[in-house]
């Protein structure tokens, strides 16, 4: 089933399956993956200083340092690429709808009312990989806005351009 946005803008044929979810690309399970394990970096220092204490000698600190760093780096890539595979999006008349989560599950809807502006941003890892973030503003204080890495930057555009709002299209115009 094709279904048309409210502004008339026809949604990829891609994006057409049986349910409408659509989940993240490949790539963004990589990112994730990198961007998770260099999230671990601050931690293993944190954790290298307090080890460093109780240890003797260069090489036992070096060796903890470079097995704890391992350890962590592989968690927190794993942790990250497990929620990216449990992250699934659809577009429909009402809205974005995102859905989240194995153990404590999210779906969040941000109706095509609410929307107040859109922001694409594209990272040095998602350009590598041809991803990037949509940023949904919704009503409400600055912190009221959904983002979303790890589309691909041609749905990016395209959810971008399906859920601007009809009024925003001609605000240049005379």
């Amino acid at each position: 089933m094709q279904v048309t946005p409210l502004n008339e803008t026809p949604l990829p044929a891609a994006w057409t399956t049986p349910d409408d979810w659509q989940p993240l690309p490949p790539a963004a399970s990589k990112v994730a993956g990198i961007v998770g394990a260099l999230v671990a970096i601050p931690f293993c220092l944190g954790s290298g200083i307090l080890g460093s204490a109780v240890l003797d000698g260069w090489p036992a600190r070096l060796a903890a340092a470079v097995a704890l760093f391992t350890v962590v780096a592989v968690i927190g890539a794993w942790l990250a690429r497990a929620r990216v595979r449990r992250t699934h999006w659809k577009l429909d008349a009402r809205g974005l709808q995102v859905r989240r989560g194995l153990v404590w599950k999210h779906e969040l809807l941000v109706p095509r009312s609410r929307v107040q502006h859109l922001d694409i941003e594209r990272g040095p890892i998602e350009r590598r990989f041809g991803l990037a973030t949509l940023v949904v503003h919704t009503a409400g204080t600055r912190l009221h806005a959904l983002r979303q890495p790890g589309l691909l930057d041609a749905d990016a555009l395209a959810l971008r351009d399906a859920l601007l709002p009809e009024a925003d299209r001609d605000d240049d115009t005379l």
